[in-house]
């Protein structure tokens, strides 16, 4: 099945815009992981975290480009995947525009039927690209790549979305760029004690 053009096209805007916008409105957009089997694996994004790139010390790029972070400087719909702590992979996308490092943390998803996923296996970004089977050779790749391993497209939007800081960092912990779905079960626990008020998109 062909995805219809003005779906990649609001995807693609979603994406042009800089960090803090970008992780709000991918909020709803559809995960689409193509495994090696065969299989296809959907979900939706309910949770997000904005990293601001050079004046954002809490994000990878900060201290500038290295081989391992690279994707970042890409186009909109770069993927950027890193390892952390020895166990857990993270998904990132690009946004805003190539050459400018901004980019979207996707921490966690709802998986829509005939995944065989529960939301608990999609709540934080570990648990979510063990799942779909994501790790560092994607980095690098496009989400609008056709027929490619990860895919996003266009999805149904949050009715409320909750605002807090960002998770699990030391730097730039008080900024208030993480974004999620106020009503759903798989927003990541850690994420629901830090609620810092509700916004509708």
């Amino acid at each position: 099945m062909t995805t219809p053009p003005a779906t990649l096209a609001r995807v693609r805007q979603v994406l042009a815009q800089p960090p803090e916008r970008a992780a709000r409105d991918l909020l709803g957009a559809l995960l689409v992981r193509r495994l090696g089997d065969g299989r296809i694996l959907r979900a939706r994004i309910v949770e997000t975290e904005a990293y601001l790139g050079a004046g954002d010390p809490a994000a990878h790029s900060f201290r500038g480009p290295t081989p391992r972070t690279a994707p970042i400087w890409g186009p909109p719909g770069t993927i950027y995947v890193y390892f952390i702590y020895g166990m857990h992979h993270c998904l990132n996308v690009t946004v805003d525009a190539e050459g400018v490092a901004g980019c979207v943390l996707i921490r966690a998803a709802e998986p829509l039927p005939g995944s065989d996923l529960t939301p608990l296996d999609l709540r934080g970004p570990g648990r979510l690209c063990r799942a779909l089977g994501i790790d560092t050779r994607l980095s690098g790749t496009s989400v609008f790549t056709r027929g490619g391993p990860l895919g996003l497209r266009e999805g149904p939007a949050p009715a409320r979305t909750g605002v807090s800081p960002r998770v699990g960092i030391r730097l730039a912990a008080d900024l208030p760029l993480r974004f999620y779905d106020a009503d759903s079960a798989a927003v990541s626990r850690a994420g629901r004690t830090l609620r810092r008020g509700r916004r509708t998109r």
